[in-house]
């Protein structure tokens, strides 16, 4: 029985911190454009791995979970964070430990300059509030927040969505070109059906109707829309070891752990 072809139209949304989680196939794409791999003998909540280079694509409980780990290292995000970030972080993972593996040891801590310098100059604002540093968006919903008075605690990137927040966590030692790959992408406009978009957030959003409707491949979906011509996607994971994936308060500043 032929498949019915959705008549949904596919949209150019700003901001991305709003529009949505949208779609992506963190195997996959892994699998297919970085050669990633499950080795046979992994522990079960291990998903992927990058061959020699030391970095996993891991399950692990909420309030993160999906991480992304090196040696000394992780960052951590949850269901709800926009496709394109997740995407743009393990794009960097990837490719950086491949070109430059000394800034993905673990053995800095992460400073944040590239990320703030491009959230200020996109209009963003900075100021302090409950023992944080906080780059907030115009509209009050996404925030990038560094801690003033625990320089060993995570960075955290956080907007508003569907039903609370969205979060991605920089550990303290994370690789500065993950949070500035992450935060490009933040600033980027999106593409997402019209049906994905948050009802919750439709009238803070920007949307254009694009002109063509690119093809689907696999399991990507709308967050390859803007790719003409996407590579072939490998086989999907047996269903046990695909990573655990699935908006309108202001983002509130991020609880201070107890000393």
């Amino acid at each position: 029985m032929p498949t019915a072809v959705s008549t949904d139209p596919l949209l150019s949304v700003r901001p991305a911190h709003l529009a949505g989680p949208g779609e992506v196939d963190l195997p996959s794409l892994l699998t297919a454009e970085h050669g990633w791999f499950r080795p046979y003998n992994s522990p079960t909540h291990v998903v992927l791995v990058s061959g020699t280079s030391g970095i996993a694509l891991s399950n692990g409980p909420d309030p993160t979970p999906l991480s992304l780990n090196g040696i000394g290292w992780s960052v951590g995000f949850c269901h709800q964070v926009p496709a394109e970030i997740t995407r743009a972080l393990l794009n960097e993972a990837a490719t950086g430990i491949r070109h430059a593996p000394d800034l993905f040891a673990g053995t800095g801590r992460l400073v944040g300059q590239h990320a703030r310098a491009a959230l200020l100059a996109a209009g963003w604002s900075g100021h302090q509030r409950d023992g944080y540093e906080l780059v907030s968006a115009p509209d009050r919903h996404a925030a990038l927040s560094f801690p003033l008075d625990a320089p060993g605690s995570e960075v955290m990137l956080t907007g508003a969505a569907e039903k609370g927040t969205w979060t991605v966590r920089f550990g303290a030692t994370a690789p500065e070109p993950l949070l500035t790959a992450a935060t490009a992408a933040l600033l980027a406009p999106v593409v997402r059906l019209a049906g994905q978009l948050p009802a919750r957030h439709r009238d803070l959003l920007t949307t254009q109707t694009l002109a063509e409707r690119p093809p689907r491949t696999g399991r990507f979906g709308a967050a390859r829309a803007r790719s003409t011509a996407a590579r072939p996607v490998s086989a999907p994971l047996p269903l046990s070891d695909r990573p655990r994936t699935g908006s309108s308060a202001s983002v509130p500043a991020p609880r201070r752990r107890p000393s």
